[in-house]
């Protein structure tokens, strides 16, 4: 069978372009598209088979073991919630002992305290072994006696705790025959897109470009008009006022602008965005200069 990614629709990515070019599009795979397990799945026991990881089995050694195909190794990792196997799967034990010694200064120093079992005289569990408590617990039972320190808790290093959340960690759930047929079955079908304008004769989505992605990842010059003068952005995103100064932006982005009328002193903050420019850009007259700006954009923006 084929794998996770084959399932994924498509979807034609707009590239940027050069001066005077057409939109260009590129065929991908649509990788924004997934889905999450059911929250209520635990109580469905009965659909899942509870395995305990081994040294050296990995998803796909597994989903070859259950479902006798390496490729369906995703099927296992979503039944889990496994988004990151690097983090989330269990760690080789010299693996392990490398991110130990790489995480902490001191891999034998006290990570956490957890609690020691304490049964009355009747054989009631009265604290339950393993909860994180702080260094001053102290268990005081009914008749208000007050344990010890060694009674009532026990250290953990920092080896000890990574140890025993890499063994919780082997134990994942592999869906029965049936039900991994389903999961495949439903994830192709809510990942698929829903009929709409914008896909193609195969089923392919296309979202027409818009006017202003042409300011994106692209170079070209725009003019600007206001009280203070015109400024014009070159081709390398240089702004430049003609009665004032000049200052360096970057093609493709909107840039808040303060430049000083080099006559009149007059100062204002205007918006440059660089863009693909006209064979032949020329900078707009200037109007008459006014209290507020009137910005005037070239290149179609």
């Amino acid at each position: 069978m084929a794998g996770y990614f084959s399932f994924l629709p498509n979807v034609y990515i707009g590239e940027g372009v050069d001066d005077n070019e057409t939109f260009k599009y590129k065929l991908s795979k649509n990788i924004f598209r997934k889905v999450n397990t059911r929250t209520d799945l635990d109580q469905y026991i009965t659909m899942f088979e509870a395995h305990e990881v081994s040294p050296g089995e990995t998803p796909s050694s597994l989903a070859y073991k259950y479902f006798k195909d390496p490729k369906l190794d995703w099927v296992i990792l979503l039944v889990n919630n496994i988004t990151d196997v690097y983090e989330q799967w269990p760690l080789e034990q010299e693996d392990l002992i490398n991110y130990v010694n790489t995480k902490y200064d001191d891999v034998d120093s006290i990570n956490h305290y957890e609690t020691n079992e304490i049964i009355l005289d009747d054989g009631t569990v009265y604290i339950k072994s393993g909860i994180n408590v702080t260094a001053d617990y102290r268990v005081i039972l009914p008749d208000g006696t007050t344990k010890t320190f060694e009674e009532s808790i026990y250290p953990i290093t920092n080896y000890e705790h990574e140890y025993a959340l890499n063994e919780y960690k082997r134990q994942v759930r592999i869906p029965t025959g049936q039900l991994a047929d389903m999961v495949i079955e439903e994830f192709e079908e809510l990942v698929a897109y829903e009929p709409n304008a914008e896909l193609d004769e195969d089923g392919n989505k296309k979202t027409p470009l818009s006017l202003a992605s042409r300011f994106l990842n692209t170079s070209g010059s725009v003019t600007y008009n206001s009280s203070v003068g015109i400024a014009t952005a070159n081709s390398s995103g240089v702004v430049t006022f003609d009665d004032g100064p000049s200052i360096s932006s970057v093609a493709g982005v909107a840039t808040a602008v303060t430049a000083t009328n080099a006559s009149t002193g007059a100062t204002a903050t205007t918006t440059v965005t660089t863009s693909s420019p006209s064979p032949s850009p020329s900078p707009s007259p200037s109007p008459s200069p006014s209290p507020s700006p009137s910005p005037s954009y070239g290149g179609g923006y």
